[in-house]
């Protein structure tokens, strides 16, 4: 705990030496947490309304970012107001991979997937005995 709020000031203190030493990257920082506040609000008139306006007074870096959300403005508008995500299946996905690439190969694939289920804490429903002595 004590180690988060060290390096929480001492980022604070960076930034406020960066902004003084330069002004237009302060502009830049303020742009960029415009966006990201209403990114995370999901309001996209807003989001693309900023870009719009800002584009003229931006460098050529950030222009040629900027003009890739505005290409691909659909697909960001449906993620910004649609409630549905990939994120979870990605991320599962991904581990699998993990998996697949520090095991270096499973012998039998039970148990792999024995070990997948494992780390993802999946339990294997397990089927009622049926006993033919009732």
């Amino acid at each position: 705990m004590f180690k988060i709020k060290i390096l929480e000031e001492i980022s604070r203190c960076l930034e406020k030496y960066v902004v003084i030493l330069l002004p237009e990257l302060k502009a830049y920082y303020d742009l960029y947490q415009l966006l990201l506040f209403h990114l995370k609000e999901q309001n996209s008139e807003h989001f693309f309304g900023l870009i719009q306006y800002e584009l003229l007074y931006l460098n050529y870096t950030l222009k040629t970012a900027l003009t890739t959300f505005i290409r691909y403005k659909t697909y960001l508008t449906n993620a910004m107001e649609l409630p549905y995500s990939n994120s979870k299946l990605e991320a599962t996905n991904k581990l699998i991979k993990d998996i697949k690439r520090n095991a270096f190969g499973y012998w039998n694939f039970e148990n792999f997937k024995k070990h997948i289920y494992i780390t993802l804490n999946i339990t294997k429903e397990k089927s009622k005995f049926a006993s033919s002595h009732a």
